[in-house]
């Protein structure tokens, strides 16, 4: 019997506990990763909640603004308290205190923080940007109801008004010329006539040779039948009147050749006259042809077609708004014929040509007394030579002596043409003593030296506004469209009447555009109307009267002339206050011209309406002026019955000159700078803000720092916190 032998069995591996394991490792890793995603959740939460405080904190210290510069210009800067401290209080109170009770989700603390400018206010863009934001809801309305709607009304016969002055200006000058051609042609021709006499005394002299010819023959006849030893009786006699025929024959034809030579000379300078006369009048025969074609609307039509609300009729009647036209077209009857031209050409050949003919028959006559003298017998030759020298002195001396019937018949001609010359120059002459009267006004007020202490406050916003130019990289002229007022450099009255029309123009043409969409200027320059003092116009009353300038003087200080500097740019304390009178009455005078070619109409010569007009236009307009100094108002037209103060013509005239560019601006800023004390180049209105903050991490610093490193997170970790700056930057529009 086989005994079995008790051994080990083979080994086996025990299983018992691996699913625990697994369990746990399993466990500490979702442990791990939720852990993570637990912070990195907190991190995001974090990230908003910072980036919210910052941008509160931006808003608050964007809240400490300066308020004089608010209150007074509509502009905002920051000042007042300290930003940085009121950016960290805003954004502090954007979390629970760190120490505070109780369970928090996040423990924010801010770190560090401070606050810059990156926007100012000297900046032109961003001034600017302000002044449009003030003023986009009450620029359009204003402008529109207070200014053109009132002169809209009057764009189309400030149209028809500037088209004609502007013709019958051009014409006139044509027509003077023209004229001062053709008198000089008669000049010419009179000064030939009044040398006639001189001939004729000739010519009465020689005529005694003809008559004393008998004598000499038988004078010669007696002396010859005496024999050879009696003395000749008649010897002495025979020698005088052979001396006195060959010398007195001489005189005339060395006159009339004489005369010729001056003649030919004098005729061809009279046809060089005529021919420029001729050139001339073609020039006027083309402007009367422009006129009657359709004229360019210079700026009106923008402006006359619109329907504005507030728009006042014009009393005017189409019968009066066509006599404009009307008054065009008699401009044709200032022409001439170019065959009037052919016959006066005509005219002076024949002279030329008679007087050569005179010239011939006094150089036969000549001839004729020395054949006389020389044998007995030449009694027929003679007498007919002298008819001849004679019938020709007559046929030139009938029509181009003095007074011939040619020369005559010019003369009553030129007579007639200039019919209305005298009146015309009468009224020229006085509206240039008016117009002179103005001249001299605007010239006080611009030589007006003011205070010392006035000539310092210009001189200051001169300087700051040079330095805004060169903040803003800008040069003095930059966009600048100022310059002289219109019509006052014009010597001329008409022509100060035809500038001012075409002023008008341009004024109707900027307000179409600020109306049909061109924003920015028109902003601005209500800004400027709206925030900026004017002169004050019953200081004027005591200059325009010729009385004291003391008044005057002493009110030309900046503060009493704010929006004329920031327009004009003059550092003389008059001279702003001077351009703005001279563009006002030059204003007036378009619109009061327009109503003296209405007024005129009936004088029919053209230049005679022309000048009337003119002289109706400078009276009507001086004492439009004195009613404005007087009242601070003046009445539009009488066609259109609204009143205009002082400072609704600075808004047309800021429309005028157009948008000013960078250097009307720095004006702006300068006088602000110069009013409140302030640099407007370090005045902020934009703020970047800049804030550092942590929160506490709860789980695995260690891993969260490697994801800082590696990128995945923006921030950093420092002593077991999560750290992050956030910039967030802000301004006032």
């Amino acid at each position: 019997m086989r005994t079995k032998r008790r051994g080990r069995h083979p080994a086996r591996r025990r299983e018992d506990g691996s699913v625990s394991l697994y369990l746990i490792v399993a466990t500490a890793a979702i442990l791990l990763f939720t852990a993570l995603l637990i912070d990195y959740a907190r991190i995001a939460a974090f990230n908003k909640q910072s980036e919210l405080a910052a941008q509160s904190g931006v808003r608050s210290a964007l809240s400490a603004y300066d308020d004089a510069l608010y209150t007074r210009y509509g502009l905002f800067g920051a000042g007042g308290s300290d930003r940085g401290e009121l950016f960290a209080q805003a954004a502090e109170h954007n979390w629970p205190p760190e120490d505070g009770n109780g369970f928090q989700l996040l423990r924010i603390r801010r770190e560090a923080s401070h606050v810059d400018a990156y926007e100012v206010l000297g900046n032109q863009a961003v001034f600017t940007r302000q002044v449009l934001e003030e003023m986009k809801y009450k620029a359009p309305i204003d402008f529109t109801m207070e200014i053109a709607s009132r002169f809209a009304p009057m764009g189309s016969a400030l149209k028809e008004a500037s088209a004609t002055v502007g013709a019958l200006e051009d014409v006139k000058h044509l027509y003077e010329e023209r004229e001062m051609h053709l008198e000089r042609v008669e000049d010419i021709r009179r000064e030939s006539a009044g040398r006639l006499p001189g001939i004729a005394s000739k010519l009465e002299a020689a005529s005694t040779i003809a008559g004393g010819y008998g004598d000499y023959e038988n004078w010669m006849r007696e002396d010859a039948a005496l024999g050879e030893d009696e003395q000749p009786a008649h010897a002495d006699a025979i020698e005088a009147y052979r001396s006195r025929a060959l010398n007195d024959s001489a005189a005339l034809a060395s006159a009339a050749s004489g005369e010729l030579a001056r003649l030919k000379t004098g005729l061809a300078r009279a046809l060089s006259e005529l021919q420029s006369a001729e050139r001339l009048n073609a020039s006027i025969a083309e402007a009367a042809k422009r006129m009657e074609e359709s004229q360019d609307g210079g700026g009106f039509d923008d402006l006359a077609g619109a329907q504005l609300g507030g728009q006042t009729a014009s009393s005017m009647t189409p019968g009066e708004l066509a006599g404009f036209g009307g008054t065009r077209k008699s401009i044709g009857g200032l022409t001439m014929e170019a065959d009037w031209f052919a016959r006066y050409r005509e005219e002076i050949n024949g002279q030329l040509e008679a007087f050569e003919w005179l010239d011939g028959a006094a150089a036969g006559f000549g001839a004729a007394v020395r054949a006389a003298v020389g044998a007995p017998g030449g009694a027929a030759a003679l007498g007919q030579a002298w008819a001849g020298a004679n019938r020709a002195f007559q046929d030139y001396d009938r029509p181009y002596g003095n007074p011939g019937t040619a020369l005559k018949a010019r003369q009553e001609e030129l007579r007639r043409r200039h019919a209305g010359d005298e009146e015309r120059k009468s009224n020229e002459a006085a509206a240039q003593s008016k117009w002179g009267q103005v001249q001299t006004i605007i010239g006080g007020m611009s030589a007006e030296p003011g205070s010392e202490e006035q000539r310092k406050a210009f001189e200051d916003a001169k300087r700051l506004a040079a330095d805004n130019l060169t903040f803003n990289q800008a040069t003095e002229t930059d966009g600048d469209s100022d310059g002289e007022p219109s019509g006052s450099a014009a010597e001329d009255s008409g022509d100060a009447a035809k500038s001012a029309l075409s002023s008008m123009g341009t004024m109707f043409g900027g307000m179409g555009d600020l109306l049909q969409g061109i924003r920015d200027p028109l902003y601005v320059n209500e800004y400027v109307a709206h925030r900026f003092s004017r002169f004050d116009p019953k200081l004027l009353r005591e200059v325009i009267a010729g009385g004291s300038r003391e008044a005057f003087a002493q009110s030309l200080s900046l503060e009493n002339q704010e929006t004329e500097f920031i327009l004009y740019g003059f550092g003389e304390p008059g001279s702003n206050i001077a351009a703005a009178y001279g563009e006002i009455f030059a204003s007036r005078l378009a619109i009061r011209t327009m109503e003296g070619l209405i007024a005129c109409r009936a004088l029919g010569n053209p230049l005679l309406i022309l000048s009337a007009a003119v002289l109706y236009g400078i009276e009507k307009s001086i004492a439009d002026m004195t009613a404005l100094a007087e009242t601070g108002k003046a009445q539009l037209s009488k066609y259109v019955p609204v009143e205009l103060t002082y400072a609704d013509y600075l808004r047309l005239f800021l429309v005028l000159h157009g948008s000013g560019g960078q250097a009307r601006t720095a004006r702006v800023i300068a006088v602000i700078e110069h009013n409140t004390g302030a640099d407007l180049s370090n005045v902020a209105t934009g703020l970047s803000g800049e804030m550092t903050s942590s929160v506490n991490l709860w789980f695995l610093p260690g891993l969260m720092r490697s994801f800082t490193a590696t990128g995945i997170l923006s921030g950093k970790v420092k002593d077991g916190r999560y750290e992050k700056t956030q910039t967030i930057g802000s301004s006032y529009g």
